[in-house]
């Protein structure tokens, strides 16, 4: 348990990618700016937005670092974030979700706490245009942590608590300021999937110079693609405690609409990972096979409405090289036999029936 007043190590570095934003970025910049931590610089990184993003940055100008490029998505805009970083640590955050007041306080601290620790992550709640959908949403967002016996006390095997006292609001009223904190080597969990949310993390900029930048050639999961390179270098810690308010949209990057290419980002991230570790691979072989047999399917699935051919060799390769068979197989088999048509009939049915 650590006790100690917040000593700020320097400056924070707050990395925000945005891209036609305009809608929810004055809500994200303010929530940040309402940080109970002392030393914040704030850089969004403009990936060529074509709506009023630039607009509405030029009216934080005094008190946000503006980056403009042309548009390069994801992996692009964090890269170009981090690389302008001045701050010792560095957060990452998304244009839509909304920072709690004492986030980076609490985070800082964790990472003072326990110099073993390469990066920090937390819980989230979840919210969409109705209001909140769900209170501490990981164990319902990430399958890996579904699946643990204990959740992420199971994916991080060491449990402490940390005290808050400093780090929370003026004002605060709860009478127990303690968290607890989960953490330890998470390689091989995250090896299969990922589940540290990206728009929860904090670390030191030094492991950059450790593992390095966020990809573009890993696409819509170059998250899962560095948080797996991040986890070989050391330990990663959770805060159990809800630090973000992520926002559920129907334009977000997770959301169905997206599906073909997050789905096909992640096959491509979960071979890249078994190519940089051929050891683990073999190690674990049978569990590996099963993930991608599932990458396989899911992509093919994904697919199938869209491009038949294109499908059939995504499970070809599920069933005959990975050996894995099961509803989804058989979901997908049968939508390669129904006529195109009848399958696009019954999407349009989907969501025109859906809320």
């Amino acid at each position: 348990m650590s006790g100690a007043p917040v000593r700020p190590p320097g400056l924070i570095s707050v990395v925000i990618p945005a891209y036609n934003a305009q809608h929810s970025l004055r809500s994200t910049l303010d929530s940040v700016l309402a940080q109970t931590w002392p030393d914040l610089e704030i850089i969004v990184v403009d990936d060529g937005s074509t709506d009023h993003t630039a607009e509405l940055l030029a009216t934080y100008s005094d008190r946000v670092r503006t980056i403009h490029q042309p548009n390069g998505g994801l992996a692009s805009a964090r890269r170009t974030g981090v690389a302008a970083a001045r701050g010792e640590l560095i957060a990452l955050l998304d244009a839509d979700d909304l920072c709690r007041s004492e986030r980076l306080a609490v985070q800082a601290r964790v990472l003072q706490r326990w110099p073993d620790v390469v990066l920090c992550c937390s819980d989230f709640d979840a919210f969409d245009g109705h209001g909140r959908v769900e209170q501490a949403f990981a164990a319902r967002y990430y399958a890996a942590v579904q699946r643990a016996p204990n959740g992420m006390r199971t994916l991080l095997d060491r449990v402490d608590t940390l005290d808050l006292q400093g780090c929370l609001p003026e004002g605060s009223d709860e009478t127990d300021p303690h968290v607890t904190v989960c953490r330890g080597k998470a390689y091989r969990a995250i090896a299969h999937g990922n589940f540290v949310h990206p728009p929860t993390i904090l670390f030191r900029r030094s492991l950059l110079a450790q593992v390095g930048s966020f990809d573009p050639d890993a696409g819509s999961m170059c998250d899962w693609d560095w948080v797996a390179r991040v986890a070989g270098a050391g330990q990663i810690a959770f805060v159990e405690r809800a630090l973000l308010d992520y926002r559920i949209s129907p334009t977000q990057m997770s959301s169905p609409r997206h599906r073909i290419r997050a789905s096909t980002d992640t096959l491509r991230v979960a071979e890249r990972i078994c190519r940089r570790d051929e050891a683990l691979y073999l190690a674990e072989l049978p569990r590996f096979r099963s993930d991608l047999g599932f990458f396989c399917a899911d992509a093919a699935d994904a697919a199938v409405e869209h491009d038949k051919r294109r499908a059939a060799r995504l499970l070809w390769r599920s069933v005959f090289r990975f050996g894995r068979i099961d509803a989804l197989t058989l979901r997908v088999l049968l939508k390669l036999i129904v006529p195109g048509w009848l399958l696009l009939a019954s999407r349009q049915r989907r969501l025109t029936s859906s809320p």
